[in-house]
């Protein structure tokens, strides 16, 4: 973002020599109109498709700065091309709104998928279920049982290690928390095993962990609805 002739002459170069249709991501800068001359400028270079993240470089920390969706709008009117929203979607409902108030092509999540990698199958962790206990209920699956399905992926199709170490963390850091024991093992090991990790979970699971990741019950949901608008 310093540099953006640079940027330019990067995207230029791909869209000319590849096969295959150029995307990019972007942060916003803290005034619009460079943001918009900015996005304009990838699009001119070539880009086929535009990721924008509605916070700039300095807004690191997501539960802090929250995502500016009325930047991510005026880049969306802006271009001729498609735009992917990023920023502040936490669950399903999140993206229904991102996608009517930006008008955007799509959404992108980055921390909340990490910690719920079952976000896009509509499910949600207990944080966002706060004020909607009523019309939510157990999704019958947790963040060990995906830990699970991750770790015979990663066995299937083989990553390092320090990036299996990172998702355990974030997948199970709210388990951590009631059995910090637990982790303290985890840190504590150099060097990483596949069985090591399941019994990690075994033992979460013997010492009676569980934190459920949720659905919203359609027919309560509607009930409720009703109700309100009465």
């Amino acid at each position: 973002m310093d540099n953006l002739p640079l940027v330019k002459s990067l995207v230029e170069k791909l869209a000319l020599n590849l096969n295959v249709p150029v995307s990019c991501k972007i942060r916003v800068f803290p005034n619009l109109q460079d943001t918009i001359k900015y996005a304009k400028m990838l699009e001119d270079a070539g880009c086929s498709l535009l990721a924008v993240h509605g916070r700039t470089r300095d807004e690191k920390d997501g539960k802090k700065f929250r995502a500016d969706w009325n930047a991510i709008k005026a880049v969306k009117n802006a271009l001729r091309i498609p735009v992917l929203a990023n920023g502040n979607v936490r669950h399903m409902e999140d993206v229904q709104k991102c996608l009517e108030e930006t008008g955007c092509e799509g959404v992108l999540s980055a921390e909340s998928l990490l910690e719920n990698p079952a976000l896009f199958a509509g499910f949600r962790t207990a944080e966002w279920i706060v004020g909607s206990e009523e019309i939510s209920k157990d999704g019958n699956l947790d963040q060990a049982d995906l830990l699970v399905e991750y770790l015979k992926l990663c066995e299937k199709y083989p990553v390092p290690w320090r990036m299996i170490r990172s998702h355990v963390h974030k997948l199970l850091g709210e388990w951590f928390r009631i059995q910090p024991g637990v982790r303290e093992d985890l840190n504590a090991q150099n060097r990483l095993t596949f069985e090591f990790l399941y019994n990690l979970v075994d033992r979460l699971r013997e010492l009676g962990v569980r934190i459920p990741l949720y659905k919203k019950d359609a027919d309560d949901a509607e009930i409720l609805a009703d109700d309100l608008a009465s």
